[in-house]
C-alpha cells in the first residue's frame, strides 16, 4: 500500500483536535473499504473515480485507516489541487 509522506507525518504526529480529508483508493472492493473506514470513525464525504473515496477522519484515527486491508493508496485531498507555489519551475505565469 502506498501512504503519502503527508499521511505518514499525520499518522506519526496527529493533532488531537484536528481532522483531515484523505483520498483512499481501494485495491478492489470499495464497498468493504467503505464499511471499515466508517468503523474506525471516518466519514465518507464523496465517492470518486477509480475506486477512490474522499474520507474525513480525525487525525488521531489516521493510523487505524492505514491498517485497513484492501487499500491500494492513501493521500491527503491536497493531491487534487495544483498551485503555482508548490509546482515550482513546472509552472510559468503570464509574461514570463
Amino acid at each position: 500500500m502506498y501512504v503519502s509522506p503527508a499521511v505518514r507525518s499525520i499518522r506519526e504526529h496527529p493533532a488531537e483536535d484536528e481532522s483531515v480529508t484523505l483520498l483512499v483508493r481501494a485495491a478492489d472492493d470499495v464497498t468493504a473499504i467503505r464499511d471499515r473506514i466508517e468503523t474506525v470513525g471516518g466519514t465518507i464525504e464523496e465517492s470518486l473515480e477509480f475506486e477512490t473515496l474522499a474520507v474525513s477522519v480525525p487525525q488521531t484515527a489516521v493510523g487505524a485507516i492505514c491498517e485497513i486491508d484492501g487499500i491500494e493508496s492513501i493521500e491527503t485531498d491536497r493531491t487534487l489541487t495544483i498551485d503555482a507555489d508548490g509546482a515550482g519551475e513546472d509552472v510559468s505565469t503570464p509574461g514570463e
